[in-house]
């Protein structure tokens, strides 16, 4: 009897002290995208912090006592200066969420290594060499999933071709996306499932993709696969998987070069019926619940 009672009184003592040490937690949340040298591009992305705040304050029991958008590179707020600051509010975990369309050396490896949960010497070289700044900081910190992992790109691409589809049978798809040479398994199998999702919900038979990291491979993977849905099909539309970019600025800034000679794509289109979606996926307060949803998951998880 004894025993069964000192047994009782340490499963007791063990739940109470498991129990403060959870009271006693801070929890942040840092949402991170990878940024640009250009404001109006990261504006939608710094967007999203009011957004979540403001969602997450509906909720019964938030736990979180600060939220923050980061980026990357190229311009603030900066990963590191998040850290820092999460670390003055007394913070002690961290989820971290990649705002990035889907698996990639910077979901794997350079946010990691910027949170300071990845070493590796030359991907820290590298990454010091472009300025980046890598956290120091003794937060418990957990780096959740890509927006893959949600069913946000394939309403967001129907979104955005059902704003430019009209008869959709005598219409073709085009989707344009980063894409990674190292994980293009994972982004066939992406934009695939995007495109069948499509088709399937607007009737249009034809689709076709071509991997554009932000208009540097425009010219020879997008526009082949853009005037080759002109030949199939009546009327293109053309849509992009990126965040805060539409693929029209791509059709009106890019250039090919042809025999030689140097020509704007926009011109290898003129006569042609494209119609290129103006804006990316944001703003979509899709993204903002899900990231919501994703934190709150991770947090009772640890309750």
């Amino acid at each position: 009897m004894k025993r069964v009672q000192k047994m009782l009184l340490m499963a007791v003592s063990f739940f109470l002290v498991s129990t403060a040490v959870h009271a006693q937690e801070k929890y942040g949340l840092i949402v991170i995208a990878h940024g640009s040298p250009m404001p109006q591009w990261n504006q939608p992305v710094l967007k999203l912090e009011k957004e979540v705040q403001g969602i997450m304050t509906q909720k019964e029991n938030q736990q979180f006592s600060a939220i923050r958008v980061a980026l990357m590179e190229f311009n603030e707020p900066s990963i590191n200066t998040v850290m820092k600051d999460f670390e003055s509010r007394g913070i002690n975990r961290v989820y971290a969420i990649p705002l990035l369309i889907s698996t990639s050396g910077h979901s794997l490896f350079d946010i990691p290594a910027i949170l300071g949960t990845y070493s590796d010497k030359d991907i820290l070289h590298e990454l010091k060499s472009e300025g980046i700044e890598i956290a120091n900081t003794e937060m418990k910190i957990t780096v959740g999933p890509t927006l893959a992992n949600s069913d946000i790109l394939k309403k967001s691409m129907l979104d955005r071709v059902e704003e430019l589809s009209t008869t959709p049978d005598s219409e073709g798809i085009v989707l344009l996306a980063h894409g990674a040479e190292d994980f293009e398994p994972i982004w066939n199998s992406l934009c695939r499932k995007i495109g069948n999702h499509v088709c399937a919900e607007t009737g249009i038979t034809y689709f076709d993709y071509a991997f554009v990291e932000v208009g540097q491979s425009y010219a020879t993977e997008g526009v082949p696969a853009i005037l080759k849905a002109t030949e199939e099909k009546e009327k293109t539309i053309v849509v992009g998987l990126y965040l805060s970019m539409g693929v029209e600025k791509m059709a009106t800034h890019s250039v090919s070069f042809m025999m030689g000679k140097k020509t704007a794509t926009k011109d290898l289109f003129a006569g042609k019926n494209i119609h290129f979606a103006k804006r990316g996926i944001l703003p979509d307060k899709r993204i903002s619940q899900w990231i919501v949803d994703v934190a709150t998951e991770w947090v009772n998880g640890l309750q």
